[in-house]
């Protein structure tokens, strides 16, 4: 009896040894810690089940980085999936930190690890656009992305092709939140109100809609629409069948939001009728949330040119806009190869330059964009086709009005008596420098005397160069190829640029986007961070980065390789 009841308790005794847990320490998570613009990423082994939103009711994760000689900081992560998580974080280049994240289950993923002299290119995401955007409706001619913007705190990413269709995603998580179309147009331009409740976008198409949506309801709606044909004409192209008809269509070529909430827009037509060329472009300032007009310029008239660009300061009280017209003809009292300075209060014209051609290589000046106004409202850069380059007071001082600067930055330069010159037309502007954008070297058309190629490249171009607002060259940097766009946060700290051109070559191409950061001390070699390289190519006016500097984004579409395979794809990437 007493053997059987010692068994009975050597049982009992096993059996609450194997239900009841030991307090062990629990198993460390695995990973490793990346340190990028603002910020580090933790990358770990193990899948865990991760939400951004906080529950009062549950414990969340909990982050610590303590750097050398620095206290100790607490962060709360976003979780880009269920392996990585990013927190905004100011770290220093080539200092030791100590790092721990603990999970809601006690488990701690801690590491030491020392940052790099600069942050590391990070891909937060590629999105695949043929299910957001329905690319493949059309298997016989696809949908192509055609324009790319961010809200303002970086939390929505609207994407448009060149069939109409339109998508909002969220860029950390890549999950859409919205997608419609507005209409088989052309998409060209977007743009979002300030607290990201409203959603603007532009078409080209016979009528050239605006369209703004109100997204703080549960489901979208259109609040209203405006259409531009019924200043700047309506067309039919020659050929509604080619690929290119939509360039003869009216539409916006810049839509823009200001800080109170209105919405800047500049509309071009561009069409022949009976073998004449036509031309008419408005600028307008709407009432974002109504659609008003609040003004037009011109005030009466469609102006006979086209506006190539406008930009303004933070306070909209200047907005700066060049206007021109090919070979003359009727513009209607106003001067083509123009500067106009507006009041963005009234919308009446403030003051105006017209530039003289560049004889004896040009009769007449031309813009490919070229304005840029710093945000401080102080000055304005432009650059003209011919290769020039200014810099204008935007108060001109008693004597008449004339640039503070100018320069001859890819004028014409004759190597064996053939004129060369580089493209100057991509600009930018932050409160401390003047930013001019060169490309590639080529003859212009009328210059050519039987020579098709330059026979050597401009020595200004594939250049970012950074003037201050006095003229003084403070840096530059070489490109690796063509620039496609140019684009700074609304903090005037990081710079990107996108770069790509198809060659003879296309396994020698490079693709992608250089980043800057402005705020950096010393030259060009210190302000350059990084390249982000993708497989395609990317098109012009593709890439956007939020107002924060936090995110960019940049379209990618697919290069047909010499064998008919396809490289890269119509994607968006999203990184840090």
């Amino acid at each position: 009896m007493k053997i059987q009841s010692l068994r009975s308790s050597i049982f009992l005794g096993l059996l609450f040894f194997v239900l009841v847990p030991i307090n062990t320490a629990a198993e460390p998570l695995k990973g490793s810690v990346i340190f990028v613009r603002d910020g580090i990423v933790i990358e770990l082994e193990e899948r865990l089940k991760t939400k951004n939103q906080q529950d009062p009711l549950h414990p969340s994760p909990s982050l610590v980085i303590r750097g050398a000689s620095e206290p100790a900081e607490e962060l709360v992560p976003s979780w880009i999936d269920d392996q990585r998580a990013l927190a905004t974080y100011d770290w220093k280049p080539q200092t030791q930190y100590h790092i721990v994240l603990r999970w809601i289950d006690d488990r701690l993923f801690e590491v030491n690890t020392t940052a790099p002299l600069k942050p590391l290119p990070y891909r937060i995401r590629t999105v695949e656009l043929e299910e957001p955007l329905s690319l493949l409706a059309n298997l016989q001619n696809p949908a192509k992305p055609t324009t790319v913007a961010f809200s303002s705190n970086g939390e929505q990413l609207a994407v448009g092709t060149n069939a109409g269709h339109v998508a909002i995603i969220n860029p950390l998580t890549g999950d859409r939140i919205w997608k419609t179309r507005i209409s088989e147009g052309y998409a060209k331009h977007a743009a979002f109100s300030p607290d990201g409740k409203r959603f603007y976008i532009g078409e080209q198409s016979p009528d050239g809609f605006i369209y703004a949506y109100d997204l703080s309801a549960t489901k979208p709606t259109l609040l209203w629409k405006y259409r531009m044909a019924d200043d700047i004409d309506t067309s039919i192209p020659q050929n509604p069948d080619d690929v290119y008809a939509w360039v003869q269509y009216p539409g916006p070529y810049r839509i823009s939001t200001t800080e109170e909430g209105d919405l800047l827009v500049a509309g071009n037509h561009s069409w022949t009728k009976e073998g004449l060329a036509l031309k008419k472009a408005q600028l307008y300032r709407f009432d974002g949330e109504t659609g008003a007009v609040k003004w037009k310029w011109p005030p009466d008239q469609a102006l006979p040119m086209t506006i190539s660009w406008f930009d303004y300061s933070r306070d909209v009280k200047t907005v700066a806009t060049l206007s021109y017209v090919r070979g003359g003809g009727d513009t209607g009292g106003f001067r083509s190869g123009t500067l106009y300075v507006i009041d963005g209060e009234t919308g009446e014209t403030a003051w105006e330059y017209t530039f003289d051609p560049l004889k004896p290589y040009f009769e007449e000046v031309t813009f490919w964009r070229g304005v840029s106004a710093s945000p401080d409202g102080g000055f304005i850069n432009v650059t003209t086709d011919d290769g020039r380059a200014f810099i204008f007071n935007t108060a001109p001082e008693p004597g008449g009005i004339k640039p503070l600067w100018e320069t001859n930055l890819t004028t014409p330069l004759e190597v064996s008596g053939i004129p060369i010159i580089a493209t100057n037309g991509t600009i930018s502007a932050t409160n401390d420098f003047a930013l001019f954008v060169t490309g590639t070297t080529f003859i212009p058309y009328h210059l050519q005397k039987g020579a098709q190629r330059p026979p050597s490249a401009h020595p200004n171009g594939m250049t970012l160069f950074a003037h201050g607002w006095s003229g003084e060259k403070v840096w530059q940097w070489t490109l690796e190829n063509m620039p496609q766009d140019l684009g700074v946060d609304g903090t005037g700290r990081y710079a990107v640029i996108s770069v790509s051109k198809r060659g003879q070559n296309v396994e020698d191409q490079l693709h992608g986007v250089s980043v800057f950061d402005l705020t950096a001390e010393g030259g060009g070699l210190s302000k350059y961070l990084y390249t982000y390289r993708t497989e395609g190519q990317l098109p012009y006016d593709t890439i956007d980065i939020s107002a924060d500097g936090r995110f960019i984004a940049l379209i990618e579409t697919p290069i047909a390789m010499p064998d008919e395979t396809l490289r890269g794809g119509n994607r968006v990437h999203i990184i840090r």
